[in-house]
C-alpha cells in the first residue's frame, strides 16, 4: 500500500511537470511564431530597400550619363562660342581697317 501511494505520488508530481511542460512548450511556440512574423517583416523592409536602392543606383547612372552629355555639350558651346569672338574681333577690324581706307580716299 505504502508502495502504492508512492507510485500515485510520484505519477502526481510527474502530471504537474508534464502540465507545467506543456504550457512552457505553447508559450514558447507563440514565441518562435511571433520571432518568425516579426524576422518576416524586417526581409520585407530589407527587399523594399534593397528595390528602393537598386533604383537610386540606376537613376544615379543615368543623371551621371545626362550629366556628362550636357557638359560635353556645355564645353563644345564654349568652344565655338570663343571661335565665333575671334572671328568677330577679324571682322571688326577688319571693318575699321575698311572705313579707314575709305575715310582716307574721301580727303
Amino acid at each position: 500500500e505504502k508502495a502504492k501511494m508512492k507510485i500515485q505520488s510520484d505519477l502526481d508530481d510527474m502530471a504537474v511537470q508534464l502540465d507545467q511542460a506543456q504550457i512552457l512548450n505553447s508559450s514558447m511556440e507563440k514565441k518562435a511564431k511571433q520571432f518568425d512574423r516579426i524576422v518576416s517583416e524586417w526581409k520585407s523592409k530589407v527587399d523594399s530597400l534593397g528595390m528602393d536602392l537598386d533604383g537610386s543606383q540606376k537613376e544615379t547612372r543615368n543623371a551621371s550619363s545626362e550629366l556628362f552629355r550636357i557638359k560635353s555639350a556645355y564645353e563644345e558651346a564654349v568652344l565655338q562660342l570663343e571661335e565665333v569672338r575671334r572671328e568677330n574681333k577679324t571682322l571688326s577690324n577688319e571693318i575699321k581697317d575698311i572705313m579707314d581706307q575709305i575715310s582716307e580716299g574721301g580727303r
